[in-house]
């Protein structure tokens, strides 16, 4: 997992070759938390709500795409652990690309407004919780064909 500035979320693009193209479809669109926005090699779409208990729920890990969560307002607290530490749960399905895994969290980090984080098929993540208290939070979820 990669955490990151908003700002210098630019650094990456050697990542994927589709990585720019995600960039550009966020500049380019009005947030509407009901629409998906798809680009060549992707899609966008954003998210609203309030944080979970960070003890709740599975990690996930992906194997199509690579996640770049980008915290557009609030805050939420990530989990994770890499794949190979944690035990299947839920399996893999090809159509959500999804994989649920349980374990503990190796680490647990706070992102805040303006911070984005890159999740590559290794990284087991639990996105959205918190530790304390619940917090609002907005974001945007740029998803890149691997």
């Amino acid at each position: 997992m990669i955490i990151v500035l908003i700002e210098n979320l630019d650094e990456y693009r050697s990542l994927n070759p589709k990585f720019a193209d995600g960039l550009e479809k966020l500049n380019e669109v009005e947030i509407d938390y009901n629409k998906r926005f798809d680009f060549d090699g992707g899609y966008l779409f954003f998210q609203e709500g309030t944080t979970n208990p960070i003890d709740e729920g599975t990690f996930e890990a992906h194997k199509k795409y690579m996640d770049i969560q980008i915290v557009l307002d609030g805050s939420e607290y990530v989990a994770w652990t890499p794949i190979n530490q944690l035990v299947v749960d839920v399996e893999y399905n090809a159509e959500k690309d999804v994989v649920r895994l349980n374990g503990s969290p190796k680490e647990i980090m706070k992102i805040n407004k303006g911070m984005a984080y890159i999740c590559l098929p290794h990284d087991g993540h639990k996105a959205l919780k918190h530790i304390n208290q619940a917090t609002k939070y907005k974001k945007a979820v740029i998803k890149i064909e691997i």
